[in-house]
C-alpha cells in the first residue's frame, strides 16, 4: 500500500510474548536438566500459594510444567493474541494479556486459603490466554473454527469454543480442584490426579472473567471496533460533507500530491498498528480506500 522503499515490519507484541516465553522455555529445560538436590532456580518465580511475593503474580506466567504445557499456551497465544492484536491495537492485547494473567492468580490463591496443600505453586500463562480468548472471540461469535480433536478437524462456531472453555473451567473447578485443595469431608475430588500436573481452573476461571470485563472496557472505549456497546436505536444523520455542494463530487484526496497523500496514508497506517482497523473513524476508513487505490 505504500510507494516508497520497503521497510523491515515491526515485530507485533504478539511475537515479542512468544520470544520471552520460548527464552523461558528454554530455562526451564535447563533447570529440569541440571537440578540438583531438588533445588529449581525458576522456582522463585512460580506463585507460592503459602507466601506469595510481590512479584510472583506475575512472573508465574513465564514459568510452565512441561513442554507440552508450553506448547498449549504458546499455541493460544499466537493464534489469539494476532487477533486481539489487529482488532484493538498493542495496548488492549498487553493489557488483557495481564490482567488475565493477575486475576487469574487471584482467584487461583483465594480459592485455595485455608487448604491443607500450602506447598503448591501456579505457573502457566493460561489464564492471559483464557482472556485473550473471551476478548477475541466474543466478537465473532458466529465465525467457524476449525479445530483437531484427537488428530480429526472439527469446525465449529466460535461461541460453542467459548462455551466449552467455560464450562470445562467451572466443572473443573467445583469437582477437581476445589475439593482437591481442601480436607473438606463432605466433598471430595470426583477423581484422583497426580498432583503435580493438576490443571489450576480457577485461574482459567480467573482469565474468562477478566477477559470478560475486557472486552465491556473496549466496548466502550473503541465502539467501532464492534464491542459490547455498539447500539443505534435510530439512523444516524448524515455527515455534513456528503450533502455540501462543493465535495458532493469532490473526493477529500483530490487535492493533495503524491508526497502529501503518501504521508496522509503512513499516518492512517500508523495508527491502525497501534491502535487497531477499528480505531478509524468512517471518515478515516474512506480517505484510507481512496488513498491506497490512488497510491497504487
Amino acid at each position: 500500500m505504500r510507494d516508497s522503499t520497503p521497510e523491515r515490519r515491526q515485530l507485533t507484541a504478539t511475537v515479542w510474548t512468544l520470544g520471552v516465553l520460548l527464552t523461558f522455555g528454554i530455562l526451564g529445560l535447563i533447570d529440569w536438566s541440571t537440578r540438583f538436590k531438588g533445588y529449581s532456580f525458576l522456582e522463585p518465580l512460580e506463585l507460592n500459594n503459602a507466601a506469595p511475593q510481590v512479584w510472583q503474580w506475575l512472573t508465574y506466567a513465564l514459568v510452565h510444567g512441561g513442554p507440552w504445557h508450553f506448547l498449549m499456551n504458546a499455541f493460544g497465544l499466537w493464534w489469539l493474541g494476532n487477533l486481539v492484536e489487529e482488532s484493538y491495537g498493542r495496548r488492549a492485547y498487553l493489557q488483557t494479556l495481564l490482567g488475565g494473567v493477575l486475576l487469574g492468580a487471584i482467584v487461583w490463591w483465594l480459592t485455595g486459603i485455608g487448604g491443607p496443600r500450602s506447598g503448591l505453586h501456579l505457573l502457566g500463562i493460561s489464564g492471559g490466554v483464557y482472556a485473550l480468548m473471551v476478548v477475541a472471540l466474543l466478537d465473532r461469535l458466529e465465525t467457524p473454527i476449525t479445530l483437531l480433536i484427537l488428530f480429526f478437524p472439527v469446525t465449529v462456531k466460535a461461541r460453542w469454543v467459548l462455551v466449552f472453555a467455560a464450562g470445562i473451567a467451572t466443572l473443573g473447578w467445583i469437582f477437581l480442584e476445589l475439593p482437591g485443595r481442601h480436607a473438606w469431608t463432605f466433598w471430595n475430588p470426583a477423581w484422583e490426579m497426580n498432583s503435580e500436573e493438576a490443571i489450576a481452573h480457577s485461574a482459567h476461571l480467573g482469565g474468562l472473567v477478566s477477559g470478560w470485563l475486557m472486552w465491556r472496557w473496549l466496548g466502550r472505549a473503541i465502539p467501532e471496533a464492534g464491542g459490547a456497546y455498539v447500539v443505534q436505536s435510530q439512523p444516524m444523520p448524515a455527515s455534513p460533507e456528503a450533502y455540501h455542494p462543493e465535495t458532493a463530487t469532490k473526493s477529500p484526496t483530490g487535492g493533495l500530491s503524491r508526497g502529501q497523500a503518501r504521508a496522509e496514508l503512513d499516518h492512517l497506517l500508523d495508527k491502525i498498528s497501534e491502535k487497531g482497523f477499528g480505531s478509524l473513524t468512517e471518515s478515516e476508513k474512506r480517505k484510507l480506500e481512496e488513498l491506497s487505490a490512488r497510491l497504487r
